[in-house]
């Protein structure tokens, strides 16, 4: 049993795939945010991601999804490209480093962002002022990306 304020660590594996469940079914999921693939806008261990139900209309560059990219791996990244029902995603923190997925193999998409404890709405125009942003940044990131990095 674990008692309130503990956390338990369930793998990935075993939990995105209840966490898509979820979502198939109307709910919405919290998690905490592991890993640097979505810096600078969302930290490591700090952060929360609201994960939530969609259309297919809903999946359009600029929103961020958790998915099952073409090699197996599930990955939370923002949509970059779509093309019909392919979809190419990229992490903020990332460079280059593109993954493919389609329609169907995506799981849910952040509906709010959880950052030091006040939620940001991801149809909210101060995530979406983020997002916009980062988007049209993306020739000058490795720059931008370097000096959050050493900061």
């Amino acid at each position: 049993m674990i008692s309130s304020g503990q956390k338990k660590i369930i793998p990935n594996e075993i939990l995105l795939p209840e966490v898509a469940r979820l979502i198939s079914e109307g709910h919405t999921v919290t998690l905490t945010v592991r890993g640097n693939s979505m810096n600078p806008f969302l930290v490591d261990r700090r952060d929360r991601i609201v994960l939530g139900p969609f259309t297919e209309a809903d999946l359009q560059p600029g929103v961020a999804v958790l998915a099952r990219e073409s090699m197996g791996r599930i990955v939370f990244h923002r949509i970059i490209h779509r093309n019909g029902r392919e979809l190419t995603l990229l992490g903020d923190g990332n460079l280059k480093a593109t993954e493919q997925t389609s329609v169907a193999d995506v799981m849910g998409i952040m509906v709010a962002a959880i950052r030091k404890d006040k939620e940001y709405p991801c149809n909210g125009q101060t995530w979406q002022r983020y997002s916009s942003w980062w988007m049209r940044l993306t020739p000058i990131r490795r720059w931008l990306l370097a000096i959050f990095r050493r900061i």
